[in-house]
């Protein structure tokens, strides 16, 4: 039975299990480890630089130097990641960086900023005739955020599995990057209730969580409704859709696969076909780009 979605107000209602069971294990085991590391880089999502922090994962950061880095920069708005960065700096934000892995943005400061971060600690080892040994990193965040591809363009080479379904590095395994440094890959953790339903449809919005658990269709029509609200000149200037701002998310999901001929057999639209279409085009940034946390 097809969901009548008029407004952002009715997906808030929605309940839905986000959490994986296997993700328990995961994150005990990443709290055993943190103390095998000098440095942890937790990795979020630029479009989502607050919703995509796991707050159990920041909980284990006390007292253990961290920086922090928001991948897909290229997809988030510009003016929003100016608005962040001064954000992160008046709370004393000090260690972190805006990067985009898959263009390679930013990428050789990672390693000589994780490096500061142990300044002190091996000037004091300096001093008592020690040699500071190799820097041992940790990689840290939510499900498909870009850690196994941050690793292997550190390392240069395919050190690890990537895909795109979340949760597919499934193992904790250390590797070699050269510069003196190692670095330990986890798995994508979420934390086990997400409270605010609309933060969890962003969060499989850029991939964080499995389509399936919020269904397909269900998606798309969430989009469509924030795009009426949040970047309608966007759908518009995507589809062609005339009068976006006064239709239901599902009329408008009908009139894409019209234009699109998704059709099944039977002459009836394909809506399973246009809805993975829609997401396709937002997390390609066909969109343009967008942010889904604002300031």
């Amino acid at each position: 039975m097809t969901e009548d979605f008029q407004d952002l107000q009715d997906f808030e209602k929605l309940n839905i299990n986000w959490f994986p069971g296997h993700m328990r294990k995961a994150l005990r085991g990443v709290g055993d480890q943190i103390k095998r590391v000098d440095v942890v880089i937790e990795l979020r999502d630029a479009r989502l630089p607050i919703t995509s922090q796991n707050p159990d994962l920041h909980n284990l950061l006390i007292n253990k130097p961290s920086l922090i880095l928001f991948n897909k920069s290229g997809l988030a708005d510009p003016n929003q990641i100016k608005k962040w960065e001064s954000k992160l700096i008046n709370e004393s934000t000090k260690h972190f960086l805006f990067v985009d892995v898959k263009r390679r943005k930013g990428l050789s400061q990672i390693i000589p900023n994780s490096r500061k971060l142990m300044q002190t600690r091996w000037e004091n080892l300096r001093q008592r005739g020690i040699r500071p040994p190799v820097l041992r990193l940790m990689v840290i965040g939510i499900p498909n955020v870009g850690k196994s591809s941050l690793i292997n363009a550190l390392a240069r080479r395919g050190a690890t599995q990537t895909g795109p379904k979340p949760g597919v590095t499934r193992h904790q395994e250390w590797i070699v990057l050269g510069q003196n440094a190692e670095l330990l890959d986890t798995p994508g953790i979420l934390w086990p209730k997400i409270q605010n339903t609309i933060d969890g449809l962003n969060l499989t919005l850029i991939g964080g969580i499995r389509d399936e658990i919020v269904g397909v269709e269900r998606l798309a029509n969430y989009l469509i409704e924030l795009g009426k609200k949040r970047f309608p000149q966007k759908l518009w200037e995507r589809y062609k859709i005339e009068g976006c701002k006064v239709q239901s998310s599902q009329e408008i999901l009908h009139q894409i696969a019209i234009k699109r001929g998704f059709f099944r057999t039977g002459g009836n639209v394909d809506i399973q076909r246009v809805s993975e279409m829609l997401l396709h085009d937002f997390r390609e940034g066909l969109f343009g780009p967008i942010n889904l946390d604002l300031l």
